[in-house]
This record gives structure tokens, sequence and C-alpha cells, in this order.
């Protein structure tokens, strides 16, 4: 399975500089019948299933991590409205009666700086996805996915 790190445009790039102009490039759709590494995929109106060795899965379809930059705006406020504060009776307590409160919490400002964001929505078996098949059909790029078993896509 050949992968391809980096932007989306940087991705399709060094896919037009590997395989050149080519007029044969289908669009066609497929489901994934295994998740990487075992990759397993089933073009539709096709009889037999294809392998990591035949389909090319960009960075974005595979767990990675990202470097972010977060800036503050302005202090984050948490509120908590409506709700009733329960307290037990003991020996050295008399039974609180039940009322709605409302408190106010001040979080301060929220943190800036750079983090790392590891993002683990992978691909998995039920996924429809769009597929760009070049090579007289013997290579396929996954484009994105359009949907999986459970939204009826």
């Amino acid at each position: 399975m050949e992968l391809i790190d980096g932007s989306k445009v940087l991705q399709l790039k060094d896919m037009v500089q590997k395989i050149g102009h080519n007029v044969e490039v289908d669009i066609e759709y497929a489901t994934i019948l295994a998740p990487p590494p075992a990759l397993r995929v089933q073009v539709d109106n096709m009889k037999i299933e294809l392998d990591g060795d035949d389909v090319i899965i960009p960075e974005h379809l595979r767990e990675h991590t990202r470097k972010v930059s977060v800036k503050a705006v302005e202090p984050t406020t948490l509120e908590l409205n409506r709700y009733t504060r329960v307290t037990k009776e003991t020996e050295s307590s008399s039974p609180v009666t039940s009322k709605a409160f409302s408190d106010v919490f001040n979080l301060g400002g929220f943190m800036s700086g750079e983090f790392e964001i590891t993002f683990h929505d992978t691909l998995k078996a039920g996924d429809r996805v769009a597929v760009a098949s070049f090579g007289a059909g013997q290579r396929y790029i996954v484009l994105d996915r359009i949907g999986g078993a459970a939204d009826g896509a």
C-alpha cells in the first residue's frame, strides 16, 4: 500500500507527476471491506476485491498527527443553569430543601500556543468511498469517504 503525505494539493501534484497525463482516469464508488493495514476494497460493479498493493490511501484517511496553533480570543465562561443541589441528611446537618440554582464559573483565559492533534478517524469496514482508477484500471486512489453503511450511502 503506497501512502502519500502532505496537503491535498501536494498529494494531487505528486499523483499527477507519478502517472503523468492520463485520459483513462475514471471516478468510481467502492466499499471498504477491511481497513488498513490489511486493506480490502470492493469497487462497485467489479467482481474482484482490491488489496493494499492496488490502492493508494491519502493521509487524511489514515491516523495522523498535525501541529496546530491556537489563539485565545477572550476568557472562557461555563454557566450551569437550573440544576438541583442535593444534600443528604447526616447527624451533623439538617436536610436542605431542593430548589433550582444557577452558577457561573469563570475558567479564565483559554490556553494559547502550539499543540499536536491526532486524527483517529480512519477508514472502517463498511465505509463508502470515491476512488479514481488509473493505469488501465490497475491502480486506484481513494479520494475521500462519501458515507458508510450506517447512513445508507
